[in-house]
This record gives C-alpha cells, sequence and structure tokens, in this order.
C-alpha cells in the first residue's frame, strides 16, 4: 500500500501528528486526564469527539490534511501570491454579485455610495476571508450588509464603524472583557478571547455590535485578512457561561457574515456537559472547518499547557498567577485608547512592527531612563542577573551570543522593546535590534559597576520579623519561610517543566502568595545588624536560586 492510500490513522505528516496507538506523550497523559475526570458515559462521548476529528481528517486529501495542521500549528505559508489571480477572482465576484444583488440591502448600500461598496480593497477583504472563493465571497457580501443594517442602521451602511457608533451599553458591554485581543501566537497570527463567564449586556445587541466592532478592527490589517485570526473560547472554572447560551445562534450567525477567515479555532472547558456539547457542535460543523477545531478539557494549568503545544504562549491569557483571576489592564488600556482616537487603528495587534499604539505585560519598556516596573523589564533585569557571571568572562563573541539569547528569551514570551513615540502620548515605537543590544550591553556594565545595587534598593525596618515574614540569609524559622519552602516543594515540577521566561510568572506567584498572607522579604542589614526588606527583584532571584537548588537536591535523592 502506497503512502496516499493509506487512512490517515496509519500515518503521520509531516508535522509528526499522528492518529494512533503509540507510546504515551504528555498530551496522552492529558487526554487520559481527561477521560478520568469523567462519568463511563461522557467518556465514551469524550472518545467519539476524538473519533469526528479523525474522520474529518480522512475526508480531506493528503495535500488538505497536510494543510490543515500547518494552519491550526501556525506553520503555513504567511502569505499567497494574489498578483497571479486576484484579479481573476474579482471579475468573478462582480459577475456573481451582478446576478444576486437585486433587492437586497447590498444594492441599497450600492445605490448610497458606489465608491464604497465597490471598493477594490472592501472587496479583496472577502476574498481573503473565504480563501478567495468567489461564490462564497459574494453570499458574505450580501449578508454583510444584512446584518449591518439590522446592528447600525441604514445610514450607517457605506462608513466604517467606530467608537462614536457604539452607544454607552455598547460600551459597557466592549469595556467587560468578555471579548478581547490579547495578543498573537508564535506566528504572528492576531489572537481573539472570547469569555463566556464574562458577557454582560443589557440587550443581545449590545454584544453583537461589539462582537462587530471587534472582529472589522483586527480586520484593518492586511496580513490579518490574508493569515486570519486563532479564536479562543475560554470556559474554565468561572469564565463559563453563565447565560446559558443565550445568543450564540445569532452570534455564529453574525460571526459567518463578517470576513475574517478563522484560521483555528480552540474551545476550553472544564465541564463534561459543555464538552458533550461541544461534540455536538462538531459534528454539524462542515468538514474543512472541523479539522481546524479543537475541544479541550481541563484545569487553567492543563488548558494553558495545551494552548503552548499550538504555538500560542501561556501568558496570552490575562490571568492572575494562583488565583486565575482576570487582568483587565492590558484590555482596558486598548480601550481607552480607541476611545480617545478612533481615527487610527486602536489594537497594537494590528499595527504594524514600526509604531504600537498599546504595550502587553511581556514588552521591555524604555522611558526617558526611568524604571519601569512592566514584567518585561523585569524579567530582563533576572537575565542580566542570572547571566552576568557567564557575560562577564566570555569572549566578545561570546558576549553577543549571551546578548542574542537574551533577546530570544523576551521574544519568545511575546514581548518587544519599546520606547515612546515623541509624537503621540500613546503609541510606542519598537527600537532596532542593534539598539537593544546596546541597552542590554549597558546594563551589564551597571550590574558590575553595582554589584550591591538590588540590596541599596531595600528599605530598612525596624523592630524583628513578623511571623509571616521570609527571612533570606540567615537560619531563621518562621511561618512565612516555612509556607514559602512549602510552595517551591509544589511547584517545583511545574517550574522546572517551564522555559525561563515563563518561569518568572511562577516566581511571582508566588511572591504574590507570600505577600498576600501579610509576609514581607528580609534579610540581614550589612551595616547595623537591623533587618532590610529586599525588593520584588531581588526576593524574584533569591526564590529562583532555591527553585533551582531544589532541583539539585530532587536529583541526588
Amino acid at each position: 500500500m502506497s503512502l496516499l492510500n493509506q487512512h490517515f490513522e496509519q500515518r503521520s505528516n509531516c508535522l509528526g501528528f499522528r492518529f494512533e496507538k503509540q507510546k504515551p506523550r504528555h498530551d496522552d497523559f492529558f487526554r487520559n486526564f481527561q477521560y478520568e475526570s469523567m462519568t463511563k458515559e461522557d467518556e465514551h462521548k469524550a472518545k467519539e469527539n476524538d473519533a469526528l476529528l479523525i474522520e474529518a481528517m480522512n475526508g480531506l486529501t493528503f495535500e488538505e490534511r497536510q494543510e490543515q495542521q500547518e494552519i491550526v500549528h501556525g506553520v503555513d505559508d504567511m502569505d499567497a501570491d494574489e498578483s497571479t489571480f486576484i484579479d481573476s477572482a474579482l471579475q468573478d465576484l462582480d459577475r456573481i454579485l451582478l446576478g444576486t444583488k437585486k433587492g437586497t440591502v447590498y444594492e441599497t448600500a450600492e445605490a448610497l455610495n458606489p465608491e464604497y461598496v465597490n471598493a477594490r480593497a472592501f472587496r479583496i477583504m472577502f476574498l481573503r476571508g473565504n480563501r478567495y472563493d468567489a461564490k462564497a465571497s459574494a453570499k458574505q457580501m450580501l449578508s454583510f450588509f444584512e446584518w449591518k443594517k439590522q446592528l447600525f442602521g441604514e445610514e450607517k451602511l457605506v462608513k466604517d464603524i467606530t467608537m462614536d457608533d457604539l452607544d454607552e451599553d455598547d460600551r459597557a458591554c466592549l469595556r467587560t472583557g468578555c471579548m478581547q485581543i490579547p495578543g498573537k501566537d508564535r506566528s504572528n497570527r492576531i489572537i481573539i478571547l472570547l469569555l463566556p463567564g464574562m458577557r454582560c449586556f443589557k440587550t443581545l445587541m449590545n454584544e453583537l455590535r461589539t462582537r462587530y466592532y471587534i472582529w472589522m478592527t483586527v480586520l484593518k490589517s492586511e496580513e490579518c485578512q490574508r493569515r486570519g485570526a486563532v479564536v479562543l473560547q475560554y470556559a474554565v472554572g468561572d469564565f463559563r457561561d453563565k447565560k446559558q447560551g443565550d445568543g450564540y445562534m445569532e452570534t455564529f450567525i453574525l460571526t459567518s457574515a463578517l470576513p475574517l477567515h478563522q484560521a483555528a479555532i480552540h474551545l476550553f472547558t472544564d465541564n463534561s456537559t459543555e464538552y458533550i456539547l461541544g461534540n455536538g457542535a462538531i459534528r454539524i460543523m462542515p468538514r474543512k472547518i472541523r479539522a481546524r477545531f479543537r475541544l479541550h478539557f481541563g484545569s487553567h494549568m492543563e488548558c494553558q499547557y495545551l494552548l503552548s503545544t499550538y504555538g500560542i504562549a501561556a501568558w496570552i491569557l490575562p490571568l492572575k498567577p494562583i488565583t486565575f483571576e482576570m487582568n483587565l489592564e492590558q484590555h482596558h488600556r486598548w480601550f481607552q485608547s480607541c476611545l480617545v482616537n478612533d481615527t487610527r487603528d486602536c489594537s497594537d495587534l494590528v499595527k504594524t512592527r514600526t509604531i504600537n499604539i498599546e504595550y502587553n505585560d511581556n514588552d521591555v519598556l524604555y522611558v526617558a531612563g526611568k524604571k519601569s516596573p512592566n514584567a518585561g523589564n523585569d524579567r530582563l533585569r533576572v537575565l542580566v542577573t542570572d547571566l552576568s557571571q557567564i557575560y562577564d568572562s566570555g569572549t566578545k563573541e561570546k558576549k553577543r551570543i549571551v546578548v542574542d539569547g537574551m533577546i530570544r528569551e523576551i521574544q519568545k514570551t511575546g514581548g518587544r522593546f519599546l520606547k515612546r513615540n515623541p509624537e503621540s502620548q500613546f503609541d510606542w515605537i519598537e527600537i532596532p535590534l542593534d539598539k537593544v543590544r546596546l541597552k542590554i550591553t549597558q546594563m551589564f556594565r551597571n550590574h558590575r559597576r553595582r554589584p550591591d545595587a538590588l540590596i541599596q534598593g531595600g528599605r530598612l525596618i525596624t523592630g524583628e520579623p513578623l511571623s509571616n515574614d521570609v527571612v533570606f540569609g540567615k537560619t531563621h524559622r518562621s511561618r512565612g519561610s516555612d509556607l514559602m519552602h512549602h510552595l517551591i516543594k509544589e511547584r517545583s515540577d511545574e517550574y522546572n517543566a517551564l522555559d525561563r521566561g515563563m518561569k518568572v510568572q511562577v516566581v511571582d506567584g508566588l511572591i504574590q502568595r507570600i505577600r498576600d498572607e501579610g509576609g514581607r522579604f528580609l534579610q540581614p542589614a550589612p551595616d547595623d545588624g537591623g533587618w532590610l526588606e529586599v525588593t520584588n527583584e531581588m526576593a524574584r532571584v533569591r526564590i529562583s536560586k532555591y527553585f533551582r537548588n531544589n532541583r539539585r537536591h530532587t536529583k541526588k535523592n
């Protein structure tokens, strides 16, 4: 039997994706865990879900299977060369619309402003969203104008919708964060995050107008039009839908009328009933959509692990460590920038890599010589501390390798190196890499000149340590120190499995837990025998060292 004639589950494609029994892997562990968390009946239905994916793949040709897997994992070719066929596709689109537009809202819009409706860029957007299928694009354009009239009225059919077109209830719905644009995956595709448990609206029309606004905002990017977006529906824990699916059908129909290609769709849940409902939804999907759909079952940590297997960093979910509460700071900054100046592109994800209106927590920010508290800056400072000895003892070439490795560590978490745009109080300009190298080199020189800078940044305290305090550098038993060592042992496996950039989040979660208990991080003051409260940065360095020591101790035993 030739390779092309084999069934999909009998072989792997070029990515090593295999639907057959084989030696256990990490994803097999999580799949088995999912089954163990269900009843026998639910487990049977969950396995049926896996079988549906195999069936969908087997219904495609070898080339189509390979293409779908590359799309889902974000390793497909970035752009198709449109120049060879776009004119022909536009002619086909015009011909089909000419025969189908009579009596439709599309015809009304064309009469109001033919330049808007027939604009080349506008029509190409629909062709890209439908992978250059002229018939599907024409059908979607007719539906698009029907929905636009229903949502915003006939007078706004031929204008781009801005924040000014949303009423107060629409804006309140947008501000809740039930729909967000948290970042990009590692292949630079925009991610749209849907949080059913945060749905809050006065009427369903508020949510529909909000979805229209976000979808069309990301479509301002030609790159997004070409490559599509990754949609994450996250219904884990408190983020499960409390409205019992109210409005889902209307939302689905609206989404199908918007020309955004959903390159991959991930649904996360920790509820077996919702998992089974997702299984039912898969059954009615067309095969090509079903092949791009992934249904995941598990806790917050398990779902974040599963995300990483699809090229999506765990930090992309704006969740606080340990508590897994939603952090809306970045979303509210995005909302505010749209509110202030909606004539410009409001998403830092849609802009080019030269100017970014919004920064994310993983960016390294340079603000006129001031020390930035952003998590990306903290991560870079930790890297400088950890690698200072290697850097100082290395040759010129080795130093460059160290610096380039640090840049990659920041970029691996989705971070960039940004500075303020002097022409705008909201914009950020990405710094060229040659200048980034100079800045990091200067950080190493500063660290070498002031080896005790971290200690000097602390604060002298009066009195003795409290019971919830953690004391470094001295044998001092306390409830706070015991709690810290307990948390280190408890989370050591998780810490060791992560890359350097993600380990900082585990350490930060541990620090926050100690502080929530009323504890401080202290060490003996170098001069007067008192106590010094160390900075969070120094606490990170010390706790990271404890994690490393714990790993070595575990290996010896």
